[in-house]
């Protein structure tokens, strides 16, 4: 999929390129994050800011391409992908590795979806106890709690961990069946659409932690102007209202009311 701008570069008279192109890798299959909708293009809440952002940057041109997660950031570190959307958070170790637009593209918020059966969870104390559908052993709900436990020595929460890859649907069917209390998981991959779909009975807590989401960027000297400029269009359609319009439209909420 290519950007509004096209994937041709522009000649002056000189004949020097104006227009650079640049590949964004973003997941296919990542609703609603990023996804393949039923005519075979890539659309999704990121997708389309980045088309917006396209739109706003004269210097350059986005050809967005679906590429699995894994991959995405390992063609990023060797350069094959200029920049990779994910859902991702700012953290001191890709602050390290590569460049981050200043401005945050949206936000995740980190909730607790528990069986019908339990008392309200509102906060983390209230997960002591509980049994926790196990978590990714390096995704972002895995450090959530370790970091709460290291905080709270003498009042852990106990969970497991599984690289098994379960879905989201899966993960939700079991705590629904009464087999876990509780799941931890980031509020922008479905599961509103997925509870009302599948009429589960789950229980939804308001967010626990916000984190701010970010486009990664390969780190080189070209991709610093491309970094501040990408964060200025960002910052330009916060203000205008898109971004928050676009959260109503795939999320069915303002995430920007957390910021």
């Amino acid at each position: 999929m290519t950007g509004c701008n096209g994937s041709e570069e522009e000649s002056n008279a000189s004949g020097e390129s104006t227009v650079r192109s640049i590949t964004v890798a973003v997941p296919p299959a990542a609703k609603p994050l990023s996804y393949t909708d039923e005519k075979g293009e890539l659309t999704g809440y990121e997708v389309e800011i980045l088309k917006l952002v396209d739109e706003k940057l004269e210097d350059y041109s986005f050809d967005i391409v679906g590429v699995a997660d894994s991959a995405a950031e390992i063609g990023l570190d060797t350069g094959k992908y200029d920049m990779i959307a994910q859902g991702l958070f700012r953290s001191e170790a890709r602050e390290e590795k590569y460049l981050i637009p200043e401005e945050s593209n949206g936000a995740s918020l980190m909730r607790v979806y528990s069986n019908k059966n339990n008392e309200n969870i509102d906060s983390f104390e209230d997960l002591v106890g509980k049994k926790i559908f196990p978590s990714s052993p390096s995704g972002g709900v895995f450090n959530l709690l370790t970091d709460y436990n290291k905080e709270n020595p003498d009042n852990p929460i106990e969970f497991a961990t599984s690289d098994q890859g379960f879905a989201v649907v899966e993960r939700l069917r079991e705590v629904e069946s009464g087999k876990y209390d509780a799941l931890v998981l980031p509020s922008n991959l479905g599961q509103k659409e997925i509870i009302e779909s599948q009429n589960l009975e789950i229980l939804v807590s308001e967010p626990l932690k916000v984190f701010p989401t970010h486009f990664l960027i390969h780190n080189s000297a070209d991709n610093k102007a491309l970094t501040e400029a990408v964060s200025n269009a960002i910052k330009e359609l916060k203000g205008e209202g898109t971004l928050s319009e676009l959260s109503l439209k795939y999320y069915d909420e303002d995430v920007f009311i957390y910021e």
